[in-house]
C-alpha cells in the first residue's frame, strides 16, 4: 500500500524512526547538500555494524571477512528494522529542517511501500 502523499512531515519522520523506509527513499526526500550528509551519516551506521560484526571473530566465510575495510551487508541484514531506525533517526535529524527536503518529497512518498 502506497503513503498518502498528503501527510504531514511529523508522520514521514515518525515512520522513517520506525525503520519504515528504505536508505534510498530517505536520501531521495532530501536536498542534494542534506542527502550528502544523511549518505556519509548512514555509511558511519554500516560502518559500525560491520565493526561489530567483524569483532566477533565468526566471519561468514571460511577464508575470513570479505569485506577487509570496506563496509558488508551482512551485518546489515542481520540488524534488520535495527539498521533502517538508525538510517531513520539520521533522516529525522535533517529532515525536520524544512530547507532539507527535496521540493519534491511528497512525491517520493507516492512511490514508498510502508
Amino acid at each position: 500500500m502506497a503513503i498518502d502523499v498528503f501527510v504531514p512531515p511529523e508522520q514521514v519522520m515518525a515512520a522513517a524512526a520506525d525503520g519504515r523506509f528504505t536508505k534510498h527513499a530517505l536520501a531521495t526526500m532530501l536536498t542534494a547538500q542534506a542527502r550528502r550528509s544523511f549518505l556519509e551519516a548512514c555509511g558511519q551506521v554500516e560502518s559500525r555494524y560491520t565493526e561489530a560484526c567483524r569483532a566477533k571473530g565468526d566471519p561468514c566465510l571460511e577464508a575470513g571477512c570479505s569485506a577487509e575495510g570496506e563496509r558488508c551487508l551482512q551485518p546489515l541484514i542481520a540488524a534488520g528494522d535495527d539498521y533502517y531506525k538508525a538510517c531513520g533517526g539520521e533522516f529525522v535529524r535533517l529532515f525536520v529542517d524544512a530547507g532539507n527536503r527535496d521540493p519534491s518529497w511528497r512525491m517520493t512518498l507516492a512511490h514508498c511501500e510502508v
